[in-house]
């Protein structure tokens, strides 16, 4: 694996962020109530191009409290260890399609949370777009799965579009040239694809 100054900086505390908005833009919430930390979620999520012109998007999650409790399957349970801990890795092809996937339960609640990974190749054939998360509950989802690997795959999405469509700009401006600067109707294709999906792609 090859790790790039991306996947450094993403690891850096987020409370050094910088903003393209200007000196004066809020880089962080208002300030708040009084509380306590009582839960903590990460999720991960990379993506790689591969040599064979495939894409790997893989995802970690992870949960914790910041309390120990106890339960029937692994006794009690503290703020050093986690209540999940999945990780996934979905392979897609240059059409979005996924042609291999995998998933892990390092830890969970329960002693049969590892079997729900049974059914993730349940995803192999399907194509990462519009309903894809429909799509993926009724394959993964429901009484056979994880919900909180379930939930990763809207992450997976995501992530699956970023790099691929990301990776062929990257080579465009590579056959460009010097300035590596796309032509109008190029610029105009690549919004068509994302074409209302937020603010700054609304057409009207």
């Amino acid at each position: 694996v090859i790790r790039s100054q991306a996947s450094d900086f993403g690891a850096q505390n987020m409370a050094d962020a910088r903003t393209p908005y200007g000196d004066d833009y809020p880089t962080d919430l208002s300030p708040p109530a009084p509380r306590e930390e009582v839960h903590n979620r990460r999720i991960s999520c990379n993506g790689f191009v591969r040599e064979d012109g495939l894409y790997d998007i893989e995802a970690e999650i992870t949960d914790n409290k910041t309390y120990a409790f106890p339960t029937s399957f692994r006794g009690d349970v503290t703020p050093d260890m986690f209540v999940h801990h999945m990780k996934v890795r979905v392979t897609i092809n240059p059409e979005l399609e996924v042609v291999a996937a995998e998933a892990v339960t390092v830890a969970g609640p329960y002693a049969i949370c590892p079997t729900a990974n049974d059914v993730f190749d349940s995803l192999v054939g399907l194509t990462i777009g519009p309903g894809w998360r429909r799509r993926v509950t009724a394959a993964i989802g429901g009484r056979h799965g994880c919900t909180h690997i379930t939930e990763l795959m809207g992450t997976i999405g995501t992530i699956a579009f970023q790099t691929r469509y990301g990776e062929e700009a990257r080579k465009r401006r590579a056959r460009l040239g010097s300035d590596g600067r796309e032509s109008s109707a190029q610029q105009e294709g690549s919004a068509s694809v994302l074409a209302n999906s937020c603010v700054a792609y609304a057409t009207d």
